[in-house]
């Protein structure tokens, strides 16, 4: 239960790094969202929580913040709360990411990931760690996230998907997934009903993307991420789908931050 918990974390974690998109690079933002279980098997009973990301950009790279609290209950009746902080900064040219994750876990403790990932040309690479983690080697065409939410975007603009690619995200060895994007036509109708005093929704448009998940020699997901790519790197509201149950991330405000670059 402890790593299902996770998963839905780390989840919204992947999710939110879309935004941090090299041609936005002037754009930082906070983005609020509210999650709620929208469908279920019985396995988990109810879900409730939010999210809260911030990027903030600079000429160097970009520093993300994103807090999550979730409270999770099974069909046991075991109420689980999670409480989880990812911060990390990643290089402008996607070859460094800085990360400290901090998971709180009722009845489970602490757990704690500080260190820095650094690639080669060739996208192979090594993590290492300031915690108890042992380093380890990143395979060659490994991504960071700013560099997947480019060719995201990239691929957006050109009408095609994402392959996949081994991406990873800051954390122990857990956090590198294979990934891939599904990604539909651009829209200018995509209702958000966020507060959004500075208009970042109206501009651009916006595609209808599935970020998709997989397990080491898999080929159907582990779970997947539903949601609306803004031309500016923004996300919509998104759910996140396992195969026994789905959560809702609803946006309920996203707002303009000060950008020093």
């Amino acid at each position: 239960m402890r790593d299902l918990v996770v998963a839905l974390t780390m989840s919204l974690a992947s999710a939110a790094f879309a935004k941090n998109a090299p041609h936005t690079a002037s754009l930082s933002a906070r983005e609020i969202y509210d999650v709620s279980l929208a469908l279920t098997s019985g396995y988990v009973f109810t879900a409730r929580g939010r999210t809260v990301v911030e990027t903030h950009t600079s000429c160097g790279g970009t520093h993300t913040v994103q807090r999550s609290l979730l409270d999770v209950t099974y069909r046991d009746g075991q109420p689980i709360r999670t409480d989880f902080t990812i911060e990390t900064w990643e290089s402008a040219d996607g070859r460094t990411l800085r990360f400290h994750v901090r998971n709180t876990q009722s009845g489970e403790g602490t757990e704690v990931h500080d260190g820095v990932a650094k690639l080669a040309a060739d996208g192979g690479g090594q993590v290492t760690f300031t915690t108890k983690d042992k380093s380890f080697a990143l395979p060659r065409g490994t991504m960071l996230p700013t560099a997947f939410s480019r060719a995201m975007l990239e691929a957006a603009q050109k009408g095609h998907d994402v392959d996949n690619h081994l991406v990873f995200q800051g954390g122990g060895r857990s956090a590198l997934v294979t990934a891939a994007a599904r990604i539909g036509r651009l829209s200018a109708n995509r209702p958000e009903a966020a507060k959004d005093a500075a208009g970042l929704l109206k501009i651009g448009g916006a595609w209808p993307i599935l970020i998709s998940y997989f397990s080491n020699n898999s080929e159907l997901p582990k779970s997947e991420v539903a949601t609306n790519l803004y031309a500016n790197g923004l996300l919509g509201s998104f759910s996140l789908i396992y195969p026994q149950f789905t959560l809702s991330a609803k946006l309920m405000r996203v707002e303009r931050l000060p950008s020093s670059c």
